[in-house]
């Protein structure tokens, strides 16, 4: 072996050891966030990981904000049963940022929801099957994860960001034991979605077989519900991430997806809806009302216009304007282990 392939070795190897140190570190901390009395989000984040680059993105915030002590993760939910790749793309993020027990949920029912597409969550699975051997993190089926992840939490204190096809929480409320959790344990449920007011047919709720599913959920969700839109053209991936480490899954998902986003960058969608799920005092509210119509089409409604809309429901607008936006989530995307 030659001395620069040594050297790449030795250097990959330490920063294995580094982030399984930071891993003890992190599960330390988390220990002393357990308390009843701490008034921070408990987060439970739902995913279709690997249609975009952004739910990468979207992923490492909420870790970092954690590592910030600013959130409690309570698991990860794979939302999509098209990719079979998803739920080990988030063990591998989940163990590069020091969390590699996190619960973890997957949707594995009969009807084929997602897009199955595949541009680097197969690459993280294979770096995670690697590393992991026989010790890899066990899955469960969605609803019993969910129902896990609620089970021991405080009344009304979980929030329950979905980035994703929520398809997993109209199933979750469809489960006797799982509608009470909800009723008892949930906080609010925030949807990054299509918030405009003309009907579209939008990714997460009107495309990949999501579209039947959300007319029935809205009506059962007992929460108030934020709907998140925000994000188009607030583009991230390109001015730090580069310059995190080699092994860093999240640059390597902008890398592999679409025309590389760590060279281009991408819309921040996703990373916006886990924001606001933490820091909502950089956001302003609209009251209103998401419908669906009879082609699967969603749409906002406000509040003022229809003396209809009764529903907990609220539109999400930041305050920042997209470049200080952009700085910000960019920033918390690259926060590496052990800074």
């Amino acid at each position: 072996m030659n001395n620069l392939k040594m050297r790449v070795l030795l250097l990959f190897n330490f920063l294995v050891l580094v982030q399984a140190c930071f891993a003890n570190q992190v599960n330390f901390l988390e220990s002393l966030l357990d308390s009843d009395t701490m008034d921070i989000p408990r987060i439970i984040f739902d995913t279709d990981i690997g249609s975009d680059c952004d739910d990468a993105g979207a992923l490492a915030v909420l870790h970092n904000l954690a590592n910030k002590q600013e959130a409690k993760i309570l698991g990860v939910v794979y939302s999509s049963n098209a990719n079979v790749h998803g739920s080990t793309a988030c063990a591998e993020i989940n163990s590069f940022f020091g969390r590699p027990n996190l619960l973890l949920g997957e949707y594995r029912g009969s009807v084929v929801i997602g897009d199955p597409r595949d541009s680097y969550t197969g690459y993280l699975a294979n770096i995670y099957d690697k590393a992991n051997g026989l010790h890899k993190n066990e899955r469960l089926e969605l609803v019993v994860a969910y129902k896990k992840m609620l089970e021991n939490q405080p009344k009304k204190s979980v929030t329950i960001v979905t980035v994703g096809h929520p398809v997993g929480l109209f199933y979750l409320m469809c489960d006797r034991e799982g509608r009470k959790l909800v009723e008892e344990k949930v906080k609010s449920w925030v949807a990054m979605t299509h918030t405009d007011t003309t009907p579209k047919n939008d990714w997460n709720f009107g495309k990949n077989g999501s579209d039947v599913y959300i007319s029935g959920l809205l009506k059962l969700w007992p929460t108030a519900v934020y709907f998140s839109g925000a994000g188009q053209d607030v583009i991230t991936g390109k001015s730090l991430l580069p310059k995190t480490s080699i092994v860093n899954p999240v640059r390597h998902s902008y890398e592999l997806w679409g025309n590389n986003a760590l060279k281009n960058g991408r819309s921040s969608w996703d990373q916006i809806a886990v924001l606001f799920a933490i820091r909502p005092q950089l956001f302003d509210l609209e009251n209103g009302e998401l419908r669906q119509n009879d082609d699967f089409e969603t749409f906002w409604t406000d509040a003022d216009g229809d003396d209809k809309v009764s529903r907990n429901h609220f539109k999400v607008l930041p305050k920042l304007k997209n470049t200080e936006l952009a700085e910000l989530i960019e920033a918390l995307m690259v926060l590496e282990p052990g800074n």
